[in-house]
């Protein structure tokens, strides 16, 4: 009778003349789980998740890198980047990397602010006359687009 048994969940060999001994027949000394358990719900891969890393500076950035300098804003354990741009939706519905879908509305490169102001070039001192050019200034950040 002396037959070892396998736990499903934490894979321990278990001897059943000391499940008996013990009258824990049907589960495991070791972890506590049941050893009649489903074989296939057991089977089953688990995903490995990653750690996803949400940045609020320069328009938001979801990558899996941590900076020693930057603070993240929110930490996502989330399998791909969908599922983690999924979990970042679900946390902040107006982010600027989920909820990009306004192409009309002029944003700025830096902070990614709808406040724009078109300032005129000045003349050109190589050549002497006034050029027809006009820049995006952010009225936020100061910067040139």
């Amino acid at each position: 009778m002396d037959r070892t048994i396998l736990c499903p969940h934490c894979k321990s060999a278990l001897n059943e003349d000391i499940l008996k001994q013990r009258n824990s027949e049907n589960v495991c000394l070791v972890c506590g789980g049941s050893l009649l358990g489903d074989v296939e719900s057991s089977a089953e891969p688990r995903k490995v998740t990653t750690k996803w890393y949400y940045y609020n500076g320069a328009g938001g950035i979801l990558t899996t890198t941590l900076y020693d300098d930057e603070e993240p804003l929110y930490i996502f354990d989330a399998i791909d980047m969908k599922d983690a741009e999924k979990q970042l939706k679900e946390v902040l519905p107006n982010s600027p990397l989920v909820n990009d879908n306004s192409p009309d509305i002029v944003r700025c490169p830096r902070c990614r602010s709808t406040q724009i102001q078109m300032v005129p070039r000045k003349f050109s001192l190589l050549t002497g006359f006034a050029t027809n050019r006009i820049d995006r200034v952010c009225v936020r950040c100061q910067k040139r687009f």
